[in-house]
Order: structure tokens, then sequence, then C-alpha cells
């Protein structure tokens, strides 16, 4: 069934916010017996691994089936509905640049942005790590639009419309209604919220880089070497900070290993690459709504799941984030066709 560009943009875009919505839970729970850095590094160098074997098993099976004149376009199986065009395109010469540019984003989506959210959460409260976590969005708006007023030509800034302005400022206000009754009840930790608010920044910079940055066609080529950077990287900093030292083979819960399973193959195969599709077709903004619904579908999962309580106050923060959201999406413009990627 095909799909015009605008129905599969929202399909993704649900998707990505229900996958992230108990990425929260799954980290709180991966930590709990694997130390934290060591945690995320395994968690992306694997995920980039797999991401890469799945490019070359397609390209080779596409040089098969081209060998034998067969239509590849009838046969190439369909890896996922954000990634359904990266897999047909023939195998790319990776250059040095892509490899740089990889390593930029590796560091500031992975070391710095999942790196520090994973570490920073082991000392704060659910309800504040989506808090701070939720601040993307704001971050890159603001950066956006710093740069788009000091290089107006420069295609790296937006100009911040009163559609996103306004669908910012109520996606914030609702989260803040939504989580503030959770961060009253603790103290917060002041090395943990530092930690968040760099992830955030981290994250919202390596965002708007990834606008342009020189990267292989393919999505599956693409999000695999900037897994493969991050999370060699966020190993080597698990040794670096000796994190070997507290981990105990023997100790570590099943519990643990299932949550770090499902955030290699759930949260950051098909979650990330959900992402960077709409990084490459839409804009920075739109793709990090994520932070903004994600917590409204923590609430939804432990209500439906664990059949926790929902207060009037959290349905009314849930209905004015997701009109905030509402507002940034159908005020944005179009995706122009150069921007658009092959979705036949």
């Amino acid at each position: 069934m095909n799909l015009n560009h605008q129905t599969k943009i929202w399909l993704i875009l649900i998707s990505l916010w229900v996958i992230n919505g108990s990425s929260f839970l799954a980290i709180k729970v991966a930590i709990d017996t694997i130390p934290p850095l060591l945690s995320a590094g395994l968690r992306f160098s694997i995920a980039g691994a797999i991401l890469f074997t799945i490019y070359f098993l397609q390209v080779n099976r596409r040089r098969l089936w081209e060998h034998h004149d067969l239509d590849h376009s009838q046969k190439i199986p369909e890896v996922g509905q954000n990634i359904r065009a990266q897999v047909k395109v023939p195998r790319e010469k990776i250059t040095l640049q892509q490899w740089k540019d990889s390593l930029i984003l590796g560091v500031t989506l992975f070391l710095g942005g999942q790196g520090l959210l994973t570490w920073g959460a082991q000392y704060l409260s659910s309800g504040m790590t989506g808090l701070l976590n939720s601040t993307i969005p704001l971050w890159v708006a603001i950066i956006g639009y710093l740069l788009y007023r000091w290089f107006k030509k420069d295609t790296l800034g937006n100009k911040m419309n009163k559609g996103t302005m306004l669908g910012l400022v109520a996606g914030f206000g609702g989260l803040m209604l939504l989580v503030g009754p959770s961060i009253g009840s603790g103290d917060l930790d002041p090395i943990g919220t530092v930690a968040l608010i760099i992830s955030s920044i981290s994250w919202a910079i390596g965002s708007i880089y990834s606008t342009r940055a020189q990267l292989p066609v393919s999505i599956l080529a693409s999000a695999g070497m900037i897994m493969i950077t991050g999370g060699l990287m966020l190993t080597g900093v698990s040794f670096i900070f000796g994190e070997y030292r507290d981990l105990d083979l023997t100790q570590i819960s099943i519990q643990s290993i299932v949550a770090q399973i499902y955030l290699i193959g759930i949260i950051t195969v098909v979650g990330f690459t959900d992402f960077y599709w709409l990084l490459r077709v839409t804009s920075a903004s739109l793709a990090n709504t994520f932070a903004y619904v994600s917590p409204v579908i923590a609430v939804l999962l432990g209500v439906v799941v664990l059949h926790e309580n929902i207060t009037l106050i959290t349905v009314i923060a849930m209905v004015i984030i997701l009109a905030g959201v509402a507002l940034m999406v159908t005020k944005k413009k179009a995706p122009s066709k150069s921007k658009q990627i092959e979705s036949s």
C-alpha cells in the first residue's frame, strides 16, 4: 500500500513517540545491574553493527537479483517503513568526510546526548529526567534561531515562526504540569540535573548538525556509522572511568538483560532510524517532538500495563502537550522535494 508523504510522516512520528515512551523505564531497569555508560556503549555499538549488517546484506542481495535480471523493485523486502527506500540504493563508497561527520554526530547525539542521559538518570527521579529531557525541542528551536540570526543565508539555522513558538511554550508548560508533582516529592540532585541539561543541549546540537552532515544516502549505513562511533566512544569512556570495576557478570539480573536487549532492538535500531528519517525529510524541531510526547506515552503505559491511577491534572497536561505538538506539526512548511527521500 502506497502512503502519501504526510501520512508517512505522521505514522513514523507516532511510532517514535510510542517507542521512546518506554525508554526511561527500560534504561532504569538496565542500569540497575549494568554500569550506565557501559550499558549505553554496548547498546549503540551492537545496534550500529546490526544496521550495517542489514545494509550490506540488502546490497549484496540486490546485486544478486540484478545479476539474474530480476525486478528488484518488486523483490526487495521492506526492513521498515521509514527505511524502505534506503535498502534499494546501490552500495556506496564510504568517504573519510562521512566518517568525520559520523564522529561529530556520535559525540553529540550518543556520547553527550544518550550517554549523559543514561548516566544522569541514576541520580534523578523519572519525573525530573523526563522534564529535563523534554527541553530538547526548546534547545533545538533556540539554537536554530540563533544560527538563523547569525547566519541568515546558512541552511543550518531556522527562523522560528509563531506556530513553533506557541507549540514549544504549550508543550513545555504541559510537561511542567505533568511531572511537577513528582519533582516536588524528592530532593533535586545537582549532578544529575547538570548532566541532563548538557545531554539535552548536546542532542539538540547533533540534531541540527545532522541536517547538513555529509553522510551516505542509505539511512541504514548512516545510522550504523553514527551508532558505531558513538557506541565505541561511550564504551571507551566507561573503561576510562573504571566502570568495569563495578561490573559483576554473576550479578546481572535477567530483568536488566531483557531491558538491554529491548533498548538495542526496539529503542535504538527501530527508534533511531525513525528519528533519523524524520531529520532528513522534515526538521530537527519536528523530529524532536518525541521529547514532549514520550512522557505522556509513559504515563499511559503505566495506566494500561501497571494499572496506575491517572488524575485529572495528568489528563489536562497531556492534552496541552499534544496540542503543542500539533501546532509545531501543522505550522511547519512542507519539506522541499530536494529534502525528500524516495518513498516508493
